[in-house]
């Protein structure tokens, strides 16, 4: 069993909700800001994620007591302040954010402010950077073949709010870190 985690006010990023991505994945790119309401409940959910691996698993792969970055670390979620596997800052727009990728085999549910339904293909509605609540799933895993252990994140459902300014990324200049973000194991 998972644990639930419901952020609201964040931006979206490289949305596939309606339409699959490349990996045959529905997912989207979530961007909580550090210091936020969303940021406290993600860390937070984590931390209940983490208690229940340790109680699932043991505390030789979740021990006692981690740090933050241990916990995202674990869950594959980036800190837009830091840098990219090849030691490059990471683009400005993520800068003063957590980015991750979230996922799932299913077309998300999208839905309005008035929680009526609405296109998830929907390039005016759902675009890089549109202000959003996300609801998804952190899932534990331990594979012992490749000793990996950590959550995976699986997509519930999304609320556009509306607004939210346009995101401007680089072509392709980032597009490998996104999507590596995106996978799910």
């Amino acid at each position: 069993m998972g644990t639930t985690v419901k952020l609201r006010n964040v931006r979206i990023t490289f949305p596939h909700i309606g339409v699959p991505d490349r990996f045959g994945k529905y997912s989207v790119g979530v961007l909580v800001p550090k210091g936020s309401p969303a940021h406290d409940m993600l860390m937070q959910k984590l931390r209940e994620a983490w208690a229940a691996a340790s109680d699932t698993f043991g505390r030789a792969l979740f021990e006692p007591n981690p740090t933050n970055a241990r916990l995202l670390r674990a869950a594959y979620i980036k800190d837009g302040d830091g840098e990219d596997a090849k030691g490059r800052p990471l683009p400005e727009w993520m800068r003063g954010c957590l980015q991750f990728g979230v996922a799932s085999s299913k077309p998300g549910v999208v839905v309005d402010a008035n929680l009526e339904p609405v296109s998830p293909s929907d390039p005016d509605l759902l675009y890089t950077g549109q202000l959003c609540h996300v609801s998804l799933d952190l899932a534990a895993f331990n594979n012992q073949e490749s000793h990996n252990s950590g959550f995976s994140r699986y997509l519930r459902s999304v609320v556009v709010l509306g607004g939210g300014e346009h995101i401007v990324t680089q072509s392709g200049q980032f597009t490998d870190a996104v999507e590596e973000w995106s996978e799910e194991d």
